[in-house]
């Protein structure tokens, strides 16, 4: 029992370790790993992943505030535009797997959604890093209705949440910077702090209907937190570009982990 307390510590650790130095979003990285590692269903993993994304954002949630990056009013309307989706998403998922006749059709769905919100995710990393120069030209467009114009976009952004994990900052950055008029300082600070709680939301709807392993989540929580002085000191000392690179095979490995889930299903 130690010994395994141990290893769950090492994975967290691990895990901690290439979210916080690569950037890649908790579910691209985190539902492989519950998936193969653990042995977990498609409901189990969106489950523990979006708690275990929630606990390892508080840290972070709590720094972007300190440093002036979250619009506290700003962000509650992005949220009460999401949170609605990711709920709606979260709840029917549930519902539809407690019927026996709908539970190998949803899980199923759901791993096909969660390649698809990982190939979105691959696709706007390579933009990042084929192709920087078409970033680099990218302003902040104010929105000229407020916050209307990002209603569509983050009720899907929200749904992906809901239903995947995924997208928590490669999807919403995107359109927090189009649609909410942000900067990228303010954008990801607002990410992580309204996906905190989106997360979470979307964590306790599954957690009442059994799927969420909230020790788990606790124990791998805990494990990231070992890493946070290594990952400072390769922040400072390994080049951008060769974390880039890590990055982008991380999501590959990712993406190729899920996409042999979809056809040969366990």
């Amino acid at each position: 029992m130690t010994l395994w307390l141990l290893g769950e510590l090492l994975i967290g650790a691990a895990l901690g370790l290439v979210i916080s130095t690569t950037g890649v979003g908790g579910g691209v990285l985190v539902l492989p790993v519950l998936t193969y590692m653990f042995g977990m269903d498609a409901l189990a993993a969106v489950a523990t992943a979006n708690l275990l994304s929630m606990l390892m954002k508080i840290s972070s949630t709590g720094m972007h505030f300190r440093l002036g990056n979250i619009e506290l009013k700003r962000s509650l309307a992005i949220l009460a535009v999401m949170l609605p989706s990711t709920l709606i998403a979260s709840y029917g998922i549930t519902l539809l797997a407690r019927v026996a006749a709908w539970h190998r059709y949803v899980q199923f769905g759901i791993n096909t959604l969660i390649v698809l919100a990982i190939a979105l995710s691959l696709f706007i990393f390579c933009t990042r890093l084929f192709r920087p120069e078409k970033l680099a030209h990218q302003q902040p467009e104010m929105p000229r209705h407020g916050i209307s114009g990002f209603i569509l976009p983050g009720a899907c952004a929200g749904i992906t949440i809901g239903t995947t994990g995924v997208g928590g900052g490669v999807v919403m950055l995107p359109i927090l910077i189009k649609y909410a008029g942000m900067n990228i300082k303010q954008a990801i600070g607002t990410s992580v702090f309204v996906t905190m709680l989106l997360s979470g939301a979307s964590a306790l709807a599954y957690g009442q209907g059994g799927f969420t392993d909230v020790h788990l989540a606790i124990v791998l929580g805990l494990g990231s937190i070992l890493t946070i002085p290594l990952a400072k000191y390769l922040l400072k000392t390994v080049s951008e570009r060769t974390f880039q690179w890590v990055t982008f095979g991380f999501i590959v490995c990712s993406a190729m982990t899920m996409l042999y889930r979809v056809i040969v299903p366990g």
